[in-house]
């Protein structure tokens, strides 16, 4: 996946442009057929909310895709998540991750995103592949769910959906306002007229003017709610946790490969975390011995207490050095906060649809 930092790369530029225009073209005569009905998306005999965003990730799809899934579960509803998978190794085929009573996959074939929903809702099933219409049939064969739940399914139109809960950066909206490759967009803004709901994720309860003065043109009638990303927890390497202020005033050397590590950082540093310093690895780095025997030599050397990655980050990673400071992984959640929140209006919509598939 394209780092963030070529986006602000003035001499990429040039080089990038055609590409760019036929990405918008593609993408745009894509949209085009799906709204005018030349291509049909698939719809499934159960009830379908995806979960996704407009632009390269970070913005926290995964996080609220599990928030949703217990919120459901907890309210009644068999529900069940496919997801692309991406960074999986080995096969392309669609494959059960979880059956809502057994994780039957290990992250390096699920994926790390799809394994950590499935570990963290452990009553929840979840099918991946690239193809998430077969895995959808497979999630429906295996556990018969009432609803599906699309992680990062707001550009896949195959399948038709119910309800389109758009993700917006509330620090950081739009990047630089261009499409790939080129800028961070995988859409053009105006796509967000789609979204049934947008939501704000680190934004502090406030709604930056690039975002509202969108939503005012495209989507005046959108529901709106701020979503705060916040830690919940230190997790080590044998799953075992401590609180999110236990690393207060510790020197941490910072390691992820997550599509943007600035935002981790950051959240380290909101802890009280001194860092150290920092490596930054491609999305989805799938790691050797190797990477973490350099991370703990370089950690060592700049006077590290602690090492601290992502949670997804922390279940590509296979054993650490001997030598190696103490591993952690920072863990988020979602919070909402301020107003009624996603939660009545996410559940009154669901009571107000009728049975999907005659149920």
């Amino acid at each position: 996946m394209i780092g963030q930092e070529i986006f602000d790369t003035p001499a990429a530029g040039p080089f990038l442009a055609l590409p760019a225009i036929a990405y918008r073209a593609v993408v745009g005569l894509r949209n085009a057929l799906y709204d005018s009905g030349r291509l049909r998306a698939h719809r499934l005999p159960c009830r379908v909310i995806s979960i996704g965003n407009l632009t390269l990730g970070g913005t926290g799809k995964s996080p609220l895709t599990s928030w949703v899934a217990s919120l459901l579960r907890e309210s009644g509803y068999r529900v069940g998540v496919v997801s692309r998978g991406y960074g999986r190794t080995g096969t392309r085929s669609v494959l059960l991750v979880s059956d809502g009573k057994t994780i039957l996959a290990e992250p390096r074939h699920a994926g790390d995103e799809p394994y950590l929903i499935a570990r963290d809702n452990p009553a929840v099933p979840v099918a991946v592949g690239a193809d998430r219409v077969e895995a959808a049939r497979l999630l429906l064969r295996a556990a018969d769910p009432e609803v599906i739940l699309l992680d990062d399914g707001f550009q896949h139109r195959r399948v038709a959906r119910d309800i389109d809960l758009l993700l917006v950066d509330g620090r950081d909206p739009w990047g630089n306002g261009r499409m790939l490759p080129r800028g961070p967009l995988r859409e053009p803004i105006d796509s967000m007229a789609r979204a049934d709901a947008c939501i704000l994720t680190r934004s502090d309860g406030q709604c930056p003017a690039s975002a509202l003065a969108a939503l005012e043109r495209y989507n005046p009638g959108a529901a709106l709610f701020h979503c705060r990303l916040v830690p919940r927890a230190f997790v080590g390497p044998d799953g075992e946790s401590i609180g999110p202020a236990s690393l207060k005033g510790f020197a941490a050397y910072a390691f992820s490969g997550i599509a943007r590590p600035e935002r981790f950082e950051d959240d380290l540093r909101s802890l009280g975390i001194r860092l150290a310093g920092s490596r930054r690895f491609s999305d989805h780095h799938r790691y050797r011995g190797g990477d973490l025997e350099q991370v703990a030599r370089e950690a060592r050397l700049r006077g590290a207490d602690v090492l601290v990655t992502t949670e997804k980050d922390l279940v590509r990673i296979v054993e650490t050095p001997e030598s190696s400071p103490p591993l952690y992984a920072l863990a988020i959640q979602v919070s909402f906060s301020g107003g009624p929140g996603l939660q009545p209006w996410l559940l009154g919509r669901m009571a107000s649809l009728r049975p999907a598939g005659g149920r």
